[in-house]
């Protein structure tokens, strides 16, 4: 229940510069603002350092929260400095444009102020600013997973600020190092520098640092399972935050603790602490305080076998992560939700849930894959930087030892070399020993094999819900294109009524009223329209959005007609969007007298938007077969509904060149496609074939080569609304 990166949050942010944010701000705001005033009134006020520097100050302190209003102060601070030679408030003004760039996301042009700053900084020997600067690089590294270069700029912070005798900063660039270790699961160093930073913050007495030092421990021992550690610095943390007051603090280790009874089974204890943690997220109005806290106290419930609570409490904290989309938390909620409807003997929700779980963390660990692939070549040429950048701050006798270790190590591979002639030599008499351990090595690879296979049939389940997902993205271009027309009428209208406004105003100054009335009537008229066109772009975001929400497997009344025109319409305009160069015609003829049919729209909406797909793919790939001078084709796709019996069929036909019949009875087998490679998964037809099947209706097709292929899906319209 432990959050991630808690230690940026808390201390490395905060502690960006070596002044910290008070709780007395707004006064601070109103005293640098008067400041200015006072400035603004004196001759050639825009050469007064004094005046520089009240702009840094005041860009620094709104770059948090007014971005737009930091950025133009610290513009201006930077060019009067560079007009009257001052590179102190130049550098300081670029160190706080990039912390505003950071905090806005905007991590390439933090980089560029950064660079710039740290540039004036250096040449000037401003060790202090430079250290902030460095400071400040180190965290947008971290935020952006580059830990080795995180690293290497919180060491160069360090020295800055040890040169400058910044104690603060000191404790603040320590605790980001023990904050990348803790990152990176290093969990032995983390407690080195956090530890450290500690120290520092204690002897300047500055409570947050101390605060946040307990805290970060607390987590770290929590991770390697020293639970009675992580809560005796727990509870140390929260003593310093009776002083500080600091909510956010309270309610992470209140959490923590409930986190750590979890794992002692003692129950009662965690319900307590997730409960305080609760209120206090109530008043943080932290979400995700708030269903870690819920979270928590379901599962001390279901340790109790008290189902019916565990499933209240869960339920509450799975929809308030649904709300936030926190992948961790929804990953832990799906996997509490399937053992309490597993020990409720509701199979089907269990599986359900089981399945939810699966992608979470499916999805969790392949981010954490894809962070350490993009890490490895970056920690290696580090290596080096690392141990010379440590060397410098840690004990100046390292380099010595590190000499005698590097002559140590060359004696240690000579000695391998010696012992490799030695083996080589009594090669005959291993012979016997050689044969048992490939035997053994055979063992192994049969194992090996059986993992294997059960490995690929996870890839499997996991493929067929990537090509879920995919529809989702062939989407996207075509709902930006029926979404712009509805946006550009309303932009229209509002222009229109926007002139109309200052018509009015001028027939009513002359007290035309007849007139100003008759403008009136038009801006209704305007209203009306603006109102038609933006609710017509407010439902194609609603249909987004439930194509995109996983589903339920609840069945629901929907209208077939509309459903099909409108994937019809989002699967022309994708492929267009995608490739300017391809054209084709299509057509509808929808069975008016079908009445609404319960079904589930996400998983039919899969269906037809893959068969539109397969269709237009179709006609345009004879369309680029044929040669220029050959005339009357029309590539064209149709898609129909009819009510038959008890029956709705919806059919979607296309003039392509049809399919071979030596593969047809091939086309629902999974993984098989006849696209070129990279271009189909082979699952598409596959998982039609499933949906269909399990709303209890059927798929077949008919095709003739060289003139076309339909698909006609059956489905019952017993369950008509």
């Amino acid at each position: 229940m432990a959050k991630p990166a808690y230690q940026l949050l808390l201390f490395s942010l905060l502690l960006m510069s070596a002044t910290s944010m008070t709780f007395g701000q707004d006064k601070e705001l109103d005293s640098l603002n008067n400041s200015l005033h006072k400035f603004s009134l004196q001759k050639n006020f825009e050469a007064d350092t004094n005046y520089i520097n009240t702009l840094n100050a005041l860009a620094f302190k709104l770059a948090y929260y007014k971005t737009d209003s930091a950025i133009l102060l610290g513009n201006k601070a930077a060019a009067l400095s560079k007009n009257i030679s001052y590179p102190f408030g130049e550098a300081e003004a670029y160190k706080n444009l990039g912390l505003t760039y950071n905090v806005r996301g905007n991590y390439d042009s933090a980089f560029i102020v950064y660079k710039a700053g740290l540039a004036i900084a250096e040449k000037n020997h401003l060790a202090a600013t430079a250290g902030r600067i460095y400071h400040n690089t180190a965290i947008v590294y971290t935020n952006l997973g580059k830990y080795p270069e995180a690293l290497e700029n919180y060491f160069r912070a360090l020295k800055m600020r040890e040169e400058s005798g910044e104690k603060l900063g000191q404790s603040s660039s320590t605790n980001g190092i023990g904050t990348v270790y803790f990152l990176e699961g290093k969990y032995g160093d983390a407690v080195k520098y956090y530890t450290k930073a500690m120290d520092l913050a204690k002897e300047i007495d500055y409570k947050r640092g101390i605060e946040a030092g307990y805290a970060n421990l607390g987590e770290v021992y929590y991770r390697q399972g020293n639970y009675d550690a992580a809560q005796k610095n727990l509870l140390l943390a929260l003593e310093v935050v009776k002083v500080t007051s600091d909510l956010e603090t309270l309610a992470f280790c209140k959490n923590m603790l409930g986190s750590i009874y979890l794992k002692q089974q003692k129950n009662n204890d965690a319900i307590r602490e997730f409960m305080e943690s609760g209120l206090v997220a109530e008043e943080l109005t932290s979400k995700e305080y708030k269903s870690r806290s819920l979270i928590g106290i379901g599962q001390a419930y279901l340790n109790m076998h008290k189902t019916d609570s565990a499933l209240f409490y869960v339920q509450e904290g799975y929809k308030i992560a649904n709300d936030i989309k926190f992948i961790e938390l929804l990953r832990d909620g799906s996997e509490i939700l399937s053992n309490i409807y597993e020990s409720k003997g509701n199979d089907k929700q269990a599986l359900f849930y089981s399945r939810q779980f699966k992608i979470f963390a499916d999805s969790i660990n392949n981010q954490q894959a894809q962070q350490v692939t993009a890490n490895l070549t970056a920690d290696y040429e580090y290596s080096k930087k690392e141990l010379l950048l440590k060397s410098e701050f840690e004990n100046k006798s390292t380099r010595q030892r590190w000499i005698i270790f590097s002559a140590f190590a060359g004696l240690f591979s000579s000695l391998i070399v010696v012992w490799l002639v030695y083996l080589s030599r009594q090669k005959e008499k291993r012979t016997n020993h050689l044969l048992q351990q490939q035997k053994t090595e055979i063992e192994k690879q049969k194992t090996a094999a059986e993992n294997a296979l059960s490995e690929l049939k996870a890839a499997q389940t996991q493929l067929i819900q990537s090509e879920k997902m995919a529809s989702l993205g062939e989407l996207t271009a075509g709902i930006a294109h029926e979404i712009q027309n509805p946006l550009n009428f309303v932009n229209n209208f509002s222009e229109v009524s926007k002139e109309l406004v200052a018509e009015m105003k001028e027939e009513l100054a002359t007290g035309n009223t007849q007139q100003a009335n008759e403008i009136a009537d038009d801006l209704v008229q305007n209203l009306e329209k603006i109102n038609h066109h933006g609710q017509r772009a407010a439902d194609i975001v609603k249909g987004m959005l439930q194509h995109s929400r996983s589903s339920s497997g609840t069945k629901e009344p929907t209208d077939i007609n509309a459903l099909c025109d409108e994937y019809l319409r989002l699967a022309y305009h994708g492929l267009r969007a995608k490739d300017k160069s391809f054209n084709a015609k299509f057509e509808t003829a929808f069975d008016e007298s079908i009445g609404k049919v319960n079904l589930i729209p996400q998983e039919i909406g899969r269906v037809i938007l893959n068969l539109i797909n397969n269709a237009f793919y179709a006609v345009s790939e004879k369309a680029k077969s044929l040669t220029p001078d050959t005339k009357g084709y029309e590539p064209t796709v149709t898609i129909s509904t009819k009510k038959e019996n008890d029956k709705v069929l919806i059919k979607v036909a296309d003039n392509g060149s049809g399919i071979p019949k030596k593969v047809l009875e091939k086309i629902f087998q999974p993984f098989f496609t006849t696209k070129p490679t990279g271009q189909g998964t082979g699952l598409g037809l596959s998982l039609s074939y499933d949906i269909i099947k399990a709303h209890g209706g059927k798929i077949r097709v008919e095709t003739k080569e060289g003139e076309g292929t339909v698909f006609i899906i059956s489905l019952s319209l017993n369950d008509t609304v």
